[in-house]
């Protein structure tokens, strides 16, 4: 919080110091290079280009010979290096401030961008998995956080306006400053087993509650993931596997999958919460189908059941059961209205 605070203190009002510190640089070399071009027109009776070309070069130093210049001439000239290298000098340290405390001033909002957040996402790793996952995620209107070491992302993490936190996944301290305890999911999605397995044990201790999905690189890493609390694991060499041989033995049936997980699909397979307190408890399917009928009941999960293939219109829903339903996303949306107070969540 200390450290917060002092961002806080350096990075406000940073933008108007920017912009005077840029001034001042700006207007002192101006100064000097005026000062010695009107000085030399003056003293030597040269034009204002041989006078201004003088200048530049005596104040960066090349120096190229002095033209023949006057003993008045050279003890001026003397006066224009000094005040050159001294000018310069001076604008290149207002530079470097204004720099750095455009930095403080990005880090800052950035970290209060995050701190409003609540229910949202955190991606670890900035690799093409990660990448995938923050685009799927902002295409399903999801906030997103994105962890990552290497600060070369950032400008990707800019031009798509996602949150950025530059540090390691598997330190407490960095999880903090991605809002972990008011996440709703963590995804890890590096190269490395073992750092995944370590930020999702560092997930599950700062929040129980918080879902972790994870990337497995090598099949025996599947089991240790889930030990370290994750709780869904998904390995990319195996399900494309899986997912290749699918298509070949039921290609209509993969495509269908694949369109609806599709952002401009105009269906979608979605889980829909039954919460407490909402219009659909209490209803039966039959009931709740009446209120959107272009929606598509697939499944029900109650809790502490296996899921049940086509739920029974007559039976009752109860807060806490989940229903995989099929529809347009309009439809989704508005069967969501009845059926829980937060957004879907994907089947």
């Amino acid at each position: 919080m200390e450290s917060r605070n002092t961002l806080h203190t350096l990075a406000c009002g940073s933008r108007a110091r920017q912009r005077a510190r840029f001034m001042r640089a700006l207007l002192a070399i101006l100064s000097v290079i005026l000062f010695g071009t009107f000085g030399l027109s003056a003293i030597e009776g040269w034009s204002g280009w041989q006078s201004l070309y003088f200048t530049l070069i005596t104040i960066t130093t090349v120096g190229y010979g002095d033209m023949g210049l006057s003993e008045v001439g050279q003890k001026f000239t003397t006066i224009i290096l000094v005040l050159g290298i001294a000018t310069t000098t001076y604008a290149f340290g207002q530079l470097v401030q204004a720099a750095i405390a455009y930095q403080l001033d990005w880090r800052f909002r950035m970290q209060k961008r995050i701190e409003e957040l609540s229910g949202h996402s955190i991606v670890c790793g900035a690799g093409r998995c990660g990448r995938a996952a923050c685009e799927k995620l902002r295409q399903e209107g999801r906030p997103v956080v994105l962890i990552d070491l290497d600060a070369a992302h950032l400008d990707w993490c800019r031009e798509l306006e996602i949150p950025f936190v530059l540090g390691c996944a598997t330190e407490d301290e960095t999880l903090r400053s991605a809002g972990i305890e008011r996440a709703h999911g963590v995804i890890c999605a590096t190269d490395s087993d073992a750092e995944n397995i370590m930020t999702c044990l560092t997930s599950r201790e700062l929040n129980r509650n918080v879902v972790v999905v994870s990337r497995a690189s090598q099949r025996e890493s599947i089991g240790k993931l889930e030990r370290a609390g994750a709780s869904h694991v998904i390995a990319p060499a195996v399900e494309s596997g899986r997912e290749l041989a699918s298509t070949i033995v039921r290609p209509h049936v993969s495509r269908f999958l694949r369109e609806s997980y599709a952002a401009e699909s105009r269906f979608r397979m979605t889980a829909v919460p039954i919460e407490a307190e909402t219009p659909a408890q209490g209803l039966t399917t039959r009931q709740l189908g009446d209120q959107e009928p272009n929606v598509v009941f697939v499944a029900i999960q109650k809790p502490g059941q296996e899921m049940e293939i086509r739920p029974m219109a007559d039976d009752p829903l109860d807060a806490g059961d989940l229903l995989i339903v099929l529809g347009d996303p309009e439809a989704v949306a508005r069967l969501t209205e009845w059926t829980a107070h937060s957004k879907a969540i994907e089947a």
